[in-house]
């Protein structure tokens, strides 16, 4: 893995973080992306060469410059990378709607107030919304 330090002149607020960021969103060789906005500097752990990169970081004409480019033996921790937080997330999502759907499915079913009684909001007396009053007779 190397470590790429860039000199960006023109990155003085989080809307050039934002911007640099959702550039290189597309490019799998970057692991990992450190901003230090006080004193313009990027870094950059990658797998491969740099070039790709600082074409890109040129195309945003923020005055990027490379500083260094050195091995490095920082292992990454893969649970903070945003892409698998987000895989992790509509997994998570997903897995949480399948046991709503079913339990719900098997209260109505079963009969079982207690089960539909746990899926769906407490609503007081004046709360139920109009739809709810003749399709949720039971609240």
């Amino acid at each position: 893995m190397e470590k790429s330090v860039f000199k960006i002149s023109q990155m003085d607020c989080p809307s050039e973080e934002q911007m640099i960021r959702m550039k290189l969103d597309g490019i799998n060789e970057i692991k990992q992306l450190e901003f230090e906005i006080p004193q313009r500097k990027l870094t950059i752990f990658h797998i491969g060469n740099t070039t790709e990169i600082e074409r890109i970081l040129a195309e945003l004409k923020l005055g990027s410059k490379l500083i260094s480019n050195t091995q490095s033996q920082v292992v990454i921790d893969v649970e903070s990378d945003p892409s698998n937080q987000r895989k992790i997330l509509w997994t998570v999502l997903i897995i949480n709607f399948v046991f709503f759907v079913l339990e719900m499915l098997f209260g109505l079913i079963s009969k079982s107030m207690g089960l539909v009684a746990e899926m769906l909001p407490h609503f007081d007396g004046n709360e139920i919304p109009e739809f709810g009053k003749d399709n949720l007779w039971f609240l």
